[in-house]
């Protein structure tokens, strides 16, 4: 993968927790993934990561466009009119 790419990643592994898809939007679960390290927010085998967990899916620009992110993440600083997911029961407050 492009270090470039890689680079923009601040380590903050939000899209390391579970997410759930519910009529077209995207929640985050408060569930880690448990390849991650919690302490050091970075997975512990990262190089192995899709073929160590199957679900674990590479970040390429399709995907980020998707809207699986955070809207503070750098990956998607870019893209105009990014959706991003709804946190915990953050569309209630």
């Amino acid at each position: 993968m492009d270090e470039e790419w890689e680079a923009k990643c601040r380590c903050c592994a939000r899209c390391c927790y579970e997410k759930i898809e519910f009529e077209g939007d995207i929640y985050y679960t408060d569930i880690p993934c448990e390849m991650l390290d919690l302490e050091s927010r970075r997975c512990t085998v990262y190089a192995e990561r899709n073929k160590r967990r199957p679900g674990c899916v590479r970040l390429t620009l399709e995907l980020v466009i998707c809207g699986f992110l955070p809207a503070d993440c750098p990956y998607v600083a870019d893209i105009d009119n990014y959706r991003p997911p709804i946190f915990g029961d953050e569309e209630n407050q």
